[in-house]
C-alpha cells in the first residue's frame, strides 16, 4: 500500500439482539452507543452480565451471540481521491457484512486471515463505515462434529477455549494505492530464491478501459534486507502489462552472506517489492522471509536436511483475559519463549490459525508451526464447509506462507465422515504440487492418508482413549522397554503422536484472582466452595502440588517413550498449558495464563525434553537390596550439530544428595538426528541402605535422572490385620489392642476408581473414565516415612500399593490420613489408603493396602515392615480419637 490510515478508536455501536439493523436500515443512521476497537463486545461489557455457572469452561461475564453494528467516519484527503481503497480489518468474528456510506459493499466470514474489502476509489471528503458482524454466523466448522454429542467444539469459535466473541481485534486501516500487488510468494530453499506475485491494475471504466493499452513503463523494484548486512540487495526489472492482470516470477540469488534459517539459528530477512509505472510508485508490499527447507523422506522429517524430532504442544486458542488470540507479539512471546523454555521446538494450532504476531514471533525464535483451517467437523457431507476449507487454506497460504516458521498445514483435527478419505486426499495433492515450501497432511489425529508427508496418530501414547485401569502406566509397573516401533512400522511416512499426555493436575485455586478478564474461573469457584463445605480447602494447594509432581512424571514417560522410538517424528503435548474447557482439563505443566505451576520448573522439564536427552530403558525401577539396578543406556540427539566424543557420568544420589555410586561411559561422536544406543549399565545395591535414590546421568550440556526404589528383601514382620470389624475385634481394640483394618476391595463401595497416574482429560468429559484419582499424597513427617522411602507425592514404587484397590472414603470419621487419596475436583471425597484412629485406649490403623502376608511384592512387603515397626513403638503420632459407634457408623456407611 502508499497509505495506511488508522483506524482504530472511538466508533459508534449497536446491540442488534432482535435482528432489527437491516430492515430499519441501521446502516444508513447514526448508531446511538460507542465501543472501542479494536476490542470485543465483551471486553466493552455491552451485553448483560450473566451469573451462569457450569463445570464445562471458563465463563463469560457479559455473553453475546448475534449481530452487532459498528461505525464511524473517514476522511479521504484530496491527493488520495483518485487512488484506489481498501478496508482492512484483522481478525474479526463472524460474518462481516460492510456499507460505506448506507450502501452494502460485501461480506466475508474469514476466521483465519484478514478481512479485506475493496472500495474503489472514494470522493474527497467524509464517508460513513459501518460493520455488521454477526458472530451466530459461521459455516459449520465445529458443528458436525459427532452431533449431538460434541457440538460447536472447533477452536476458532468455541465457548471451551477462545470464545464466541463479537468484534475485531487486530489493526483496522484503510490502504490505498494506484494498483495492487497480490499474492507475493517467496520460495527461498537456498540463496537462490524464487519470487512470484500478482500485479493487479484499476480501472474504473467498465467498457474501455485504459490502464494496460497505455503507453507507460513499468518496473518493479526488490529489495532484500539481509539479517546482519547494512546495505539492502536490489533488483530492478521492466515488465510489461498486457492486462489487469500480470503474473510475475523473478529468479535472484542473494549473497552468501545470507544465512539460512534454523531451528537454532533463526536468521529472518525481509523482502520490499515496489511497483513504478513511469517513475510513479502505484504500490508497496512487505513480507518476511527465511531461507530453509522442509521435506519428508521415508519416516522422517528434514529441516535443511537434518532430521528433526518435534518436541511440540498444542495451542487451543486459550487467552482467559482477552477470550480471543493476541494479535500483538508482545501476547505471543509470552506463549512462545514459554513453550521454548520447557524445551518444546513445536507447536501445534488446533482447529484454528493463529494471526499474524504468531508467525514474526515463531520466526524469531526458531519455533516450527503446524497450523490448521478453523475446523473440527464431518467432511464431504456439506459442501458449504467443504468450499470454505479450502478457500480458508489458500487464504492461510497466502497470507502467511512467507513466514519460515509455518512448515506443515493440515485440514483440521480429527475430521470424520465416509468422504473424508478422498477429500483429504485432493487437499493434500493440490498443496504439494502447488506449494513445496511446507509439509502436509490430512487431517490432525486421524486418518491415515496415502499421499500425506506425515500423520499424527492417537495410538503412540501410554493412555489411549477408553482404555481406562487397561492403560499401560495403570495396568503395570514402570518399565522403560516400551516404545511406539509397532505403530512406526503400520505406516511408510513420518508419524507424529497425537495429543500424548493429556494428564490433569489439581485445580490451583490461588488462580482464581487472575481471571480478571472477560472469562471468570467459576469452574474453579465451585471445586474451592465444595472444599470448604466439606472443611478441605486448607489440603487445595497440597492436592495441586502432589497430583503436579506425578503429572510431571507421567509426561516424562510419554516423552521418553517418544524419544526412544527409532525412526519416530515426534510428539504434540496435550498440552504445556492447562485447557480450561471441555469439563475442565488441567492438563498443563504451565496455566491458561503460560505462567508457571509451583511443582515443576522450565530447567527440570526440560531434562527430559530437549535437543539432547540422556535415556534409561530399564525392565522397573524396583530393585531388591544386593540385587544390581541394570538398564540401557541410549541418547537421543537432535541437535544443530554432532555431539562430540566424551562422557556420560552415571551417578546415584541417595536422598540428602550424598553420592553413592559413580560411573564413567566412554562416548564417541555423536551425530545429529539419531538415537543412539551406548550399551548397558549396572549398578551394584549391596549396603545401600532402604530408599529412594536418583540415577543421575549427565554429559555435556545435558542431563536426566531416574528413581531407583531400594528395599531389603526382608521377612514379613507380624501384624494384626483383620478384614471386618465385629463385635470381638472393636472390644479388642476400646480396651487396647492395636489392630490393623484392611478390608477387601469388594466389601468397599465403590467410590472412586483408583489408578496409579492421574485424571486422563477429565472425567466429565470423558463420561467418567477412570482413573478418578489425581495420586497420593503421603505424609512424610509420619514416623511411617522413616521406615518406608517416599516423597510427599506418588512414587513409581507406589503402584504396587494402588493396583485393584479401592480407597477408604473418610467422610464422617476423623483420622491422620499417612497416604491420602487426591479425589478428582467433580467429587472431592476424603479418600485415603492409610490412615490412623484412636478408639478408646487401643490404636486402629485404617488400610485400603493389601498389607497380607499373602502380598509377597517387595514394596507391599515394605510398607508392612513399615507399618509393623511404628505399631511397635506403642503410641500414635497425633492421632485424632473417635468412638466404637462413630467408627461402626463410619464402616456400615461405606461398606458394600
Amino acid at each position: 500500500m502508499l497509505h495506511r490510515l488508522d483506524l482504530s478508536g472511538t466508533w459508534s455501536f449497536a446491540l442488534d439482539p432482535d435482528n432489527v439493523g437491516l430492515s430499519s436500515k441501521w446502516a444508513a443512521t447514526t448508531l446511538g452507543d460507542s465501543i472501542a476497537l479494536p476490542g470485543s463486545v465483551d471486553e466493552a461489557r455491552k451485553a448483560p452480565a450473566s451469573s451462569a455457572i457450569t463445570m464445562a469452561h471458563l465463563s463469560r461475564r457479559h455473553p453475546y451471540v448475534g449481530k452487532a453494528w459498528y461505525q464511524r467516519i473517514i476522511k479521504i484527503a484530496a491527493d488520495q481521491s483518485q487512488l484506489y481503497h481498501w478496508l482492512y480489518l484483522e481478525r474479526p468474528h463472524g460474518q462481516v457484512d460492510l456499507f460505506i456510506n448506507g450502501i452494502k459493499i460485501g461480506r466475508d466470514e474469514s476466521l483465519s486471515t484478514p478481512n479485506r474489502f475493496f472500495l474503489g476509489r472514494l470522493a474527497e471528503g467524509e464517508h460513513t463505515v459501518t460493520l455488521l458482524i454477526d458472530n451466530g454466523r459461521f459455516e459449520a466448522v465445529g458443528d458436525a462434529h459427532i452431533a449431538g454429542d460434541m457440538p460447536d467444539v472447533a477452536h476458532s469459535k468455541t465457548e471451551h477455549t477462545q470464545t464466541n466473541w463479537n468484534g475485531v481485534v487486530g489493526s483496522i486501516e484503510l490502504h490505498s494505492a494506484g494498483g495492487g500487488i497480490h499474492n507475493l510468494a517467496v520460495d527461498a530453499p537456498s540463496r537462490h530464491l524464487r519470487i512470484c506475485m500478482d500485479l493487479e491494475a484499476y480501472d474504473t471504466n467498465a467498457f474501455w478501459p485504459t490502464f494496460w493499452k497505455a503507453d507507460a513503463t513499468d518496473m518493479v523494484r526488490l529489495s532484500f534486507s539481509i539479517a546482519g548486512q547494512d546495505r539492502p540487495v536490489v533488483e530492478e526489472h521492466a515488465v510489461s502489462i498486457s492486462s489487469a492482470l500480470t503474473s510475475l516470477q523473478f529468479d535472484v540469488e542473494l549473497p552468501e552472506a545470507a544465512g539460512n534459517w534454523d531451528e537454532f539459528d533463526p536468521i529472518v530477512h525481509s523482502l520490499v517489492v515496489e511497483w513504478f509505472r513511469d517513475g510513479q510508485l502505484l504500490d508497496r508490499a512487505e513480507t518476511p522471509f527465511g531461507i530453509r527447507t522442509i521435506r519428508s523422506q521415508g519416516r522422517h522429517i528434514l529441516l535443511n536436511d537434518r532430521r528433526v524430532f518435534l518436541r511440540g504442544t498444542l495451542d487451543c486458542c486459550i487467552f482467559p483475559l482477552s477470550g480471543y488470540p493476541p494479535t500483538d507479539k508482545r501476547g505471543w512471546r509470552k506463549a512462545f519463549e514459554t513453550a521454548a523454555a520447557y524445551g518444546l521446538n513445536h507447536i501445534r494450532f488446533h482447529s484454528y490459525c493463529p494471526p499474524k504476531a504468531a508467525f514474526e514471533v515463531a520466526d524469531e525464535l526458531g519455533l516450527l508451526l503446524h497450523v490448521e483451517t478453523p475446523i473440527w467437523a464431518i467432511l464431504g457431507a456439506d459442501p458449504a464447509l467443504d468450499r470454505y476449507i479450502l478457500t480458508e487454506a489458500e487464504r492461510i497460504v497466502a497470507e502467511y506462507g512467507n513466514h519460515p516458521s509455518f512448515v506443515m498445514l493440515t485440514v483440521g483435527n480429527e475430521v470424520y465422515g465416509a468422504r473424508m478419505h478422498a477429500f483429504l486426499e485432493r487437499f493434500v495433492e493440490y498443496w504439494q504440487a502447488k506449494d513445496a515450501r511446507r509439509i502436509y497432511s490430512g487431517g490432525s489425529g486421524w486418518p491415515t492418508i496415502e499421499r500425506a508427508n506425515y500423520v499424527s496418530k492417537p495410538e503412540p501414547r501410554s493412555h489411549r482413549w477408553g482404555e481406562g485401569l487397561n492403560s499401560r502406566l495403570n495396568a503395570r509397573p514402570l518399565e522403560t522397554r516400551t516404545d511406539w516401533s509397532e505403530w512406526v512400522q503400520k505406516v511408510p511416512m513420518a508419524l507424529v503422536s497425537h495429543e500424548i499426555g493429556q494428564w490433569c493436575v489439581y485445580p490451583d485455586l490461588r488462580a482464581i484472582d487472575k481471571y480478571t478478564g472477560v472469562l471468570e474461573a467459576r469452574n474453579f469457584i465451585v471445586v474451592r466452595d465444595d472444599l470448604a463445605a466439606k472443611s478441605m480447602l486448607p489440603l487445595a494447594d497440597d492436592f495441586t502440588f502432589n497430583s503436579g509432581r506425578l503429572q510431571t512424571m507421567l509426561y516424562k514417560e510419554d516423552i521418553e517413550a517418544a524419544l526412544r522410538t527409532p525412526d519416530f517424528a515426534g510428539f504434540q503435548l496435550l498440552g504445556l498449558q492447562d485447557f480450561p474447557g471441555q469439563g475442565t482439563a488441567l492438563v498443563g505443566v504451565v496455566d491458561a495464563f503460560w505462567d508457571e505451576k509451583s511443582y515443576v520448573s522450565p530447567q527440570a522439564f526440560r531434562e527430559f525434553c530437549a535437543p539432547t536427552v540422556p535415556l534409561l530403558r530399564a525392565d522397573g525401577f524396583v530393585v531388591a537390596q544386593g540385587s544390581a539396578f541394570t538398564a540401557d543406556l541410549q541418547i537421543a540427539h537432535y541437535g544443530a550439530n554432532s555431539l562430540p566424543a566424551g562422557q556420560v557420568t552415571v551417578t546415584l544420589v541417595d536422598s540428602n544428595g550424598g553420592e553413592r555410586r559413580k560411573s564413567l561411559v566412554d562416548v564417541e561422536e555423536l551425530k545429529t538426528g539419531q538415537l543412539h544406543d551406548l550399551g548397558p549399565i549396572s549398578i551394584d545395591t549391596t549396603d545401600l541402605p532402604d530408599g529412594l535414590y536418583q540415577c543421575v546421568l549427565s554429559g555435556n550440556g545435558f542431563a536426566n535422572r531416574y528413581e531407583v526404589a531400594v528395599f531389603a528383601d526382608a521377612a514379613q514382620r507380624t501384624l494384626d490385620i483383620v478384614g471386618a470389624l465385629d463385635a470381638t475385634t472393636l472390644e479388642r481394640i476400646e480396651e487396647g489392642a492395636t489392630v490393623v483394618f484392611s478390608p477387601s476391595p469388594e466389601t468397599i463401595k465403590p467410590n472412586a476408581e483408583l489408578g496409579h497416574t492421574t485424571v486422563f482429560w477429565n472425567t466429565l468429559w470423558t463420561k467418567g473414565q477412570a482413573p478418578h484419582t489425581l495420586g497420593l499424597i503421603n505424609d512424610i513427617d509420619h514416623p511411617i516415612f522413616s521406615l518406608f522411602p517416599a516423597n510427599s507425592h506418588s512414587g513409581w514404587h507406589q503402584w504396587a500399593l494402588t493396583y485393584g484397590r479401592r480407597a477408604l472414603d473418610m467422610k464422617t470419621l476423623d483420622a491422620r490420613a499417612l497416604i491420602r487419596v487426591i479425589d478428582d475436583w467433580n467429587q472431592n471425597r476424603n479418600l485415603v489408603l492409610l490412615a490412623e484412629v484412636k478408639i478408646g485406649r487401643g490404636r486402629l490403623l485404617l488400610s485400603a493396602c493389601d498389607l497380607t502376608a499373602d502380598n509377597e511384592h517387595l514394596v507391599a512387603r515394605a510398607l508392612r515392615n513399615a507399618v509393623a515397626g511404628y505399631l511397635e513403638d506403642g503410641s500414635f503420632a497425633n492421632a485424632p480419637s473417635a468412638s466404637v459407634d462413630e467408627l461402626t457408623s463410619w464402616w456400615e456407611d461405606i461398606r458394600a
